[in-house]
């Protein structure tokens, strides 16, 4: 199965999050490394403002050993920030299964509910496809995982009743400056959540500025938005003018400074600042909420209040909960049924090789006045047997697979057969590897081509 080591905002509070935030263009060569360290051989990242977790498989699919490579995963995680050990959290086989599960269906979220993670696991699966870190594992439990969630979205309400982090954030600034239409907003970088609170502010009648480091990206979301393009080697310029000021770039550092406001504050001579931080790392250092007049909330401080209001969201949890279960023991049955399957795969391949070698000799000797229509049903009639032979074998195999009691039963039928057919253990991993998908499933296709707003 799978491991998943990350930490969130269960763990961690931003200040910790932000330095294991792994910027997106950093992400594909962080997982290539990854599944160069023995015994990971598949990865993905899921990377929030509120998360980030490695979703991680061996390089032997089910039969790897799943503390290893939760080991080596830990390691890589480290290796990126060693500041945060004692935040992160691991979680191996069926636990970890279920973990990804909830997380996708936004069952760990700070916001139960909340719509954006959905869309997040899809692309972080879609990154980890590009860069070719997911193979028959992840290919399956990821999309298992995407197929859980939008049936808690369409199962449940869970979603209903929407109070978001941009709707709180518009609500605190309706609450500060009361008619936004006579105030000015500026947007500092091009991230999803805060081009949301920019396009909101707009509506309510602000006048709304853009700036940021890209000067083509800036001029793009200007137009796109009614607002006004500004060159970043304007901010300060900028900055006394905007009375709410929204943050989301991806700096590794603050580009609002301490001492940058408490100069400015004279140039905006006493008039209330708002600076609404959505960025992991955070843009404004944390002392200027301290200043007079300053009002600063991070994506820790708005998600609080959000959650704070989402008691009749966490009622339909239960239900939501109950549906992740089911969809989580249908995958674990399944990924435990394919642990004998390459054993099944060798020992049908090695029984049909000996019954053809002796087709064919019987072909060349008492039986070479068959015609080609005789010859095509004798060896129809050799596969049926061969099924039928082998049924009982395969079922029962299975069942003790699937029955976490029986394992030391399964590996002594394993051995038993390896050694009774002469089965070569190289044999059995070589068909590893394409027995760890089922069949696409075209519903979960479908899912993975769509994108919902984030």
């Amino acid at each position: 199965m799978i491991v998943v080591v990350g930490l969130s905002h269960r763990t961690a509070p931003i200040e910790v999050r932000e330095r294991l935030a792994l910027p997106a263009d950093r992400v594909p060569s962080f997982l290539r490394g990854l599944v160069e360290r023995e015994p990971v051989g598949e990865a993905l990242v899921v990377s929030t403002c509120n998360r980030v977790e490695v979703v991680a498989a061996g390089t032997d699919g089910a039969r790897s050993n799943l503390t290893d490579v939760a080991r080596v995963t830990t390691r890589a995680i480290l290796d990126l920030a060693p500041g945060v050990a004692g935040s992160l959290y691991q979680h191996e086989g069926r636990d970890a299964v279920r973990h990804l599960f909830r997380v996708a269906s936004s069952l760990d979220s700070l916001v139960v509910g909340e719509p954006q993670i959905l869309g997040q696991v899809k692309d972080a699966y879609d990154v980890a496809r590009e860069s070719g870190t997911v193979g028959g594992v992840l290919n399956r439990v990821v999309p298992r995982a995407i197929r859980s969630a939008k049936r808690v979205r369409s199962e449940t309400t869970i979603g209903a009743g929407q109070v978001s982090v941009p709707s709180v954030a518009i609500d605190l600034a309706r609450q500060i400056f009361r008619d936004l239409s006579k105030h000015t907003a500026l947007l500092i970088g091009s991230g999803d959540m805060g081009e949301t609170v920019a396009r909101l502010l707009r509506h309510a009648g602000a006048r709304l500025l853009v700036t940021g480091r890209n000067d083509e990206r800036v001029r793009a979301i200007a137009t796109a938005m009614q607002g006004e393009p500004r060159s970043f080697s304007e901010l300060d310029a900028t900055l006394v003018e905007a009375d709410v000021v929204v943050t989301t770039t991806s700096a590794p550092h603050f580009i609002v400074e301490l001492e940058q406001v408490q100069r400015l504050r004279r140039a905006r001579r006493g008039r209330s600042s708002f600076f609404i931080d959505l960025a992991v790392p955070r843009d404004v250092d944390p002392r200027v909420g301290h200043l007079d007049s300053v009002f600063l909330y991070n994506v820790d401080d708005l998600s609080n209040v959000v959650a704070a209001s989402m008691d009749s969201r966490r009622r339909e949890a239960d239900r939501a909960e109950a549906i992740v279960a089911e969809e989580a023991q249908s995958y674990e049955r399944w990924a435990d049924a394919e642990q004998v399957t390459p054993t099944i795969v060798v020992l049908r391949e090695r029984l049909r090789r000996v019954l053809e070698g002796e087709i064919d000799r019987s072909f060349s000797g008492k039986l070479r006045h068959l015609g080609p229509a005789e010859r095509a049903a004798l060896s129809v009639m050799v596969e049926a047997a061969l099924n039928k032979m082998l049924h009982p074998t395969t079922v029962k195999l299975r069942r003790l697979a699937t029955d976490p009691s029986s394992r030391a039963d399964l590996d002594q039928s394993i051995a038993t057969l390896n050694e009774l057919f002469g089965l070569e253990p190289d044999a059995v991993d070589g068909v590893a590897s394409v027995t760890q998908s089922e069949p696409p499933d075209p519903a979960l296709d479908s899912d993975l081509g769509s994108r919902e707003a984030s």
